[in-house]
């Protein structure tokens, strides 16, 4: 009973997993970013097609944010100048307006994203 054994099969496995991982987050992180592009992009071109001028120049951004088990965006206009009146464009106020949309561009895009980050899950094997 030697007690001795070569560990090198092991760590070349463990390290196949942690390349798949990291492959994985990867994959999964463009998707991510590709999705609130493409929400960023619904948004703007509605914003594009309003009939105030203000509106039409809201701009909007997002910010990836990715932390352990967790990768995510936020997406929204920036803060003050014309971002200022995204409430108003969005929600409107007692007097009107909301004629804009807002939620239902990223829920649009809900199914699409949630296939992309499906196939990323898997395709690293």
């Amino acid at each position: 009973m030697s007690g001795m054994f070569d560990a090198s099969q092991l760590t070349a496995f463990g390290d196949v997993l942690l390349a798949r991982g990291v492959a994985r987050r990867a994959l999964i992180s463009a998707s991510v970013k590709k999705g609130a592009q493409n929400v960023k992009n619904s948004i703007r071109d509605d914003l594009k097609g309003s009939g105030n001028k203000a509106f039409r120049s809201i701009p909007i951004t997002y910010t990836m944010i990715e932390t352990p088990g967790r990768i995510s965006a936020e997406i929204g206009p920036t803060k003050g100048g014309t971002g200022s009146l995204a409430n108003i464009a969005f929600f409107g106020t007692a007097k009107g307006g909301g004629t804009h949309r807002f939620y239902e561009h990223g829920e649009e895009e809900l199914p699409k994203l949630a296939e992309y980050v499906a196939r990323a899950a898997v395709e690293v094997v």
